[in-house]
């Protein structure tokens, strides 16, 4: 099957590897100019990011909601993902108080976008705390991990200035992404079709 645009998310959700090839060339730029604007002190770290934004993505597919677009869904998960590096590698920085500054502004521009009921959430699912399956909480909420909640957080295209990835760069992230996805082989037939199901629920029109 031909990847385009219009059926790249389903085919992630497939994990069809043709549509990571797809999501590297078409939107490596697009995540990789977010990444260098939080990243801007570790750019020793940004391509590593680039390749972790897009096994996050390819991991967690199903968190994605139609109802958002697609491009936006990505970018929170870029700057997501970027939180967590900065986080991580905080001490490897000249200027720690400025990864500190850094991680504070861009958690509150996230969560910003959020209702308050949803900002708790956020705050939680940071920290690592996850809702019990069958709690009030988990019925109430609809938002079982970070990545559902990442569809209701906006992220402006216009903000980032793009530059392209060098070729080699390109090439050498797209060999670590298909290096992971080909020792996670291993398809389920039967969410398979439970996928293709519900996102022929989602195209039909309640009168």
């Amino acid at each position: 099957m031909k990847i385009t645009n219009e059926n790249l998310a389903v085919q992630l959700q497939l994990h069809n590897e043709k549509a990571m090839d797809f999501l590297v060339n078409e939107y490596s730029i697009y995540l990789i100019s977010i990444i260098r604007k939080h990243l801007f002190t570790l750019p020793h770290l940004q391509l590593e990011c680039l390749v972790e934004t897009l096994l996050t993505i390819w991991k967690h597919m199903d968190a994605y909601e139609k109802s958002n677009e697609f491009e936006n869904w990505i970018g929170s998960v870029a700057r997501y993902c970027c939180l967590e590096f900065l986080k991580k590698h905080q001490q490897e920085a000249t200027i720690a108080w400025l990864i500190e500054k850094e991680i504070a502004e861009e958690r509150e521009v996230m969560i910003n976008s959020l209702e308050e009921e949803q900002q708790e959430l956020f705050y939680r699912f940071y920290i690592g705390e996850t809702l019990k399956k069958g709690s009030d909480e988990y019925q109430k909420y609809l938002y079982h991990n970070m990545y559902e909640l990442l569809n209701e957080i906006d992220t402006d295209i216009c903000e980032y200035e793009k530059e392209p990835l060098p070729a080699a760069a390109q090439e050498q992230v797209l060999r670590k992404v298909q290096s992971y996805i080909g020792k996670k082989r291993g398809i389920s037939w039967k969410k398979n079709m439970d996928i293709l199901f519900r996102w022929g629920e989602r195209k039909q029109v309640v009168i």
